[in-house]
């Protein structure tokens, strides 16, 4: 009698230990499956990355290599070298890594490679930035002479609010395409070229062959609007009277106080 109890009793056991193992197998595999698509999807995700660092560094260095004309750093050809390495990743050993748990690894190598093009995109905005302060310095003494050429509203004053706009928005502008930025910059430096006398203290110096007392005086003048009778002598106004720019521009008045 107790026999024949026991053996359906411990076959029941068995089966719900079995039931158990198979259930906990399936968690175990489930559990697997869940960490691989987690590994492939956290790679994709760094390789999507990398490829938007890559693509900023592209239009930087082409902002300074077809818009201003530099050279390429050196940082960049190692960029674009270890971001194609990378991305020659096949689907294949992606899978087969995240089947043996070494997606780490990749991980890794996509990680480096960011860092590689984070690199090269700062080295190359400090270069543009470089092209941007030398033509800021121009642009600035352009307009101190502009101002007192009687240049406002010019053609030319035109000109240099364009380029200021130009280097402080546009070629930081990333949707822009690099044709449409390079074409405009050639456009500008072009129409700068043709007002090659107005481009600065210096410049104007030597086109209108002006003595050094006689620039002083203009400098002053930009700088304080106003300078004393006894700081000009016949000559300098004779040379500022020689320029028609210059003798419609500068009036001279008496003050009273």
């Amino acid at each position: 009698m107790s026999q024949s109890f026991d053996d359906p009793l411990e076959q029941k056991v068995d089966q719900v230990k079995e039931k158990a193992d198979r259930a906990e197998r399936a968690n175990d595999l489930e559990a697997e499956v869940q960490r691989a698509k987690d590994n492939i999807d956290g790679l994709a995700r760094d390789l999507r990355r990398l490829d938007s660092f890559a693509e900023e560094l592209i239009f930087y260095d082409d902002v300074l290599t077809r818009v201003f004309g530099d050279r390429r750093i050196d940082a960049v050809d190692r960029a674009i070298q270890r971001t194609q390495e990378v991305s020659s990743i096949s689907d294949e050993e992606v899978l087969d890594a995240a089947e043996n748990r070494e997606t780490t690894e990749l991980t890794r190598s996509v990680e480096d490679a960011q860092e590689v093009v984070r690199h090269a995109r700062s080295e190359t905005i400090d270069e543009v930035r470089s092209h941007q302060g030398d033509w800021e310095s121009e642009i600035e003494a352009a307009r101190d002479l502009n101002q007192i050429i009687g240049g406002a509203g010019s053609d030319f004053d035109d000109v240099i609010r364009d380029m200021e706009s130009f280097l402080n928005e546009d070629i930081w502008n990333e949707n822009r395409s690099i044709d449409s930025l390079e074409a405009q910059w050639n456009n500008l430096t072009e129409k700068w070229s043709q007002n090659a006398g107005k481009h600065g203290w210096e410049a104007f110096k030597n086109e209108y062959e002006l003595s050094g007392d006689t620039m002083d005086i203009l400098r002053q003048f930009a700088e304080q609007g106003t300078v004393r009778l006894n700081e000009v002598t016949n000559d300098i106004i004779r040379e500022m009277k020689g320029i028609e720019e210059l003798e419609s521009a500068v009036r001279m008045e008496i003050d009273t106080q």
